[in-house]
């Protein structure tokens, strides 16, 4: 597939662009939620742009209109097992035009090549979260080769008053989120679950996975098995 972007351009973010990815973000959870936005909060993503092994110049990507509007944005980082995770964010008056596909092109290419630095041996995978409302974007990875590994379902609770000490990093703004797993055996399909009533509102999302190398012990393994299944003969 070959992906033109008609009066766009591609290029690394820089400090300044920090409000502008902010605002596309907050846009993009809009479009997501009916309405409810999650509050992305811009010194969290600074802090995010400086973290200890995160390069903004070739880890992270924004899409611009030759009106100098941000429309795209996508970064990948690597936690602390070595596999590799993907923010993707695009305007919802943008998608449908290859932005998206795009992003993800170059996303995994930066992660093909630092999958070089991860130990041999181990399995490596790059994984995305979307919510069950995307549809767009969730065809898109579908098309590209993702698979659903998990779900879960975010529950934002409304506070009248903010909670005790402890809850601090759970909370933002007066919310408190929570994240429950979903066993993916047993949500078949997504249901697309949003949920609200006066104190709460639950959102369903998948986590997208697509494995960049087997690893040397899951290839063994299948080595084994092709041997015990077809024995050589002398």
């Amino acid at each position: 597939m070959i992906v033109r972007l008609h009066n766009l351009s591609a290029r690394a973010p820089v400090l300044d662009d920090l409000s502008a990815v902010v605002d596309l973000m907050i846009k993009s959870d809009i479009a997501e939620s009916s309405g409810e936005s999650m509050e992305a909060v811009e010194e969290d993503i600074r802090n995010s742009w400086q973290v200890s092994g995160f390069n903004l110049k070739t880890d992270a990507w924004v899409i611009m209109t030759n009106r100098e509007q941000i429309v795209g944005y996508a970064d990948l980082r690597q936690d602390e097992n070595g596999q590799f995770i993907m923010v993707l964010r695009v305007h919802p008056d943008f998608r449908g035009r290859g932005i998206g596909t795009l992003l993800l092109w170059m996303v995994e290419e930066r992660a093909r090549q630092l999958v070089q630095n991860v130990r041999s041996d181990l399995r490596v995978s790059l994984r995305s979260t979307l919510s069950s409302l995307n549809q767009i974007g969730r065809s898109l990875f579908e098309r590209e080769g993702y698979a659903v590994a998990n779900r879960f379902w975010r529950i934002v609770i409304e506070m009248d008053e903010m909670p005790p000490q402890s809850f601090e990093e759970l909370s933002q703004r007066g919310r408190l989120k929570v994240d429950v797993v979903v066993d993916s055996q047993t949500a078949v399909g997504p249901t697309q679950l949003q949920r609200r009533t006066g104190m709460y509102v639950v959102y369903q999302y998948e986590v997208y996975e697509k494995e960049l190398r087997a690893g040397k012990g899951a290839q063994q393994e299948e080595d084994l098995a092709e041997e015990q299944a077809c024995p050589l003969t002398v």
